[in-house]
């Protein structure tokens, strides 16, 4: 996900969280124009979801990867859609809406990975790539703006001096309001409004599109004692040294209270909401049966809590049944 405000790693960290046009679209031969836009769990990012791909050889430092959902719809669906995709690692919001994004690539210092390409030059904001003749437009961003990132960096960070069984150091901190820390509330607050503007300006922009509004995947399980904590290779693999209370408010508080702001505001614009956390229960970060990837990958690859290519692949599934493709 996209560097944050506040301590200097979570930069790092960050990096490396209408109808359709024609009803019977999916059943002719006509083709979809497709954009998909969004941050890093639309674009890849990430090893484990494939190599990076590249338009006309030139990398501009989004990072989209092979086995990302919108680009396996392209290898699926063929000559059935005309996918743009859009989607860049590090994305707000605001950067899908209005302002120009400067992505950060692979350069991961504090991995010792750095980018060769680093700096790259800013791309345009992601709605731009949307052709009033429009289809379907997905998109899957929030969490930069949210600042998950920043949240799991301070969690494994109090928590690395913490009773990992009985104490919640994290959720203490992003729920009191002190030293000026927006509260889990507040981020939500602002969520909803930069997101219900989006909406409506997608739907502006191609008015008989078909808008998915992806929500984020079941990163966390229900029972966060099954994680292994600490920084040695299993916990990397999960969420180090997170205490097991502030995974729950993770989970609780923050993700499944974000997901619900996303469907509350597809719901609010007519647009499609998908579920993406229901089909993705048990297939968290400490699952043996992985969709999502921990701070580091089962090969001991930076991951960053990002999908993998199963996960990707899993939620390429949802898209076609929600466009009638599948």
């Amino acid at each position: 996900m996209r560097r944050a405000r506040v301590p200097a790693l979570v930069a790092v960290v960050c990096t490396a969280l209408g109808a359709l046009a024609a009803p019977a679209a999916a059943e002719s031969a006509d083709v979809i124009q497709w954009v998909a836009m969004g941050d890093s769990y639309a674009a890849g990012v990430i090893p484990a979801a494939g190599v990076e791909v590249t338009g006309g050889g030139q990398r501009d430092g989004c990072a989209r990867t092979a086995g990302s959902y919108p680009e396996v719809l392209r290898t699926r669906l063929g000559d059935a859609i005309d996918l743009t995709n859009v989607s860049c690692g590090g994305a707000t919001i605001a950067e899908v809406v209005s302002d120009p994004q400067s992505p950060n690539g692979y350069n991961l210092p504090f991995f010792e990975v750095y980018d060769p390409g680093y700096p790259f030059s800013p791309v345009d904001p992601q709605v731009s790539a949307i052709p009033e003749s429009a289809n379907v437009v997905s998109v899957q961003v929030g969490g930069n703006t949210l600042g998950f990132a920043e949240l799991i960096y301070v969690c494994l960070q109090l928590g690395s001096s913490a009773d990992k069984d009985t104490d919640h150091p994290c959720a203490d901190y992003f729920t009191s309001g002190g030293d000026g820390v927006p509260t889990i509330t507040e981020r939500l607050t602002e969520v909803s409004r930069q997101y219900g503007e989006m909406l409506g300006t997608i739907q502006a922009v191609a008015p008989n599109a078909k808008v998915l509004a992806l929500g984020y995947p079941a990163i966390i399980p229900e029972d966060p004692s099954t994680c292994a904590y600490g920084f040695d290779a299993a916990g990397l693999r999960n969420f180090a040294t997170a205490t097991y209370p502030d995974l729950d408010f993770l989970r609780t508080e923050v993700l499944e209270r974000f997901n619900a702001t996303i469907a509350q505001q597809a719901a609010t614009h007519n647009v499609t909401y998908v579920d993406v956390y229901t089909p993705t229960v048990g297939h968290d970060v400490c699952s043996s049966d992985k969709w999502i990837e921990g701070l580091a990958d089962r090969s001991g690859g930076w991951a960053l809590v990002h999908p993998n290519a199963a996960g990707h692949a899993r939620i390429a599934d949802l898209l076609e049944a929600a466009v009638g493709l599948g």
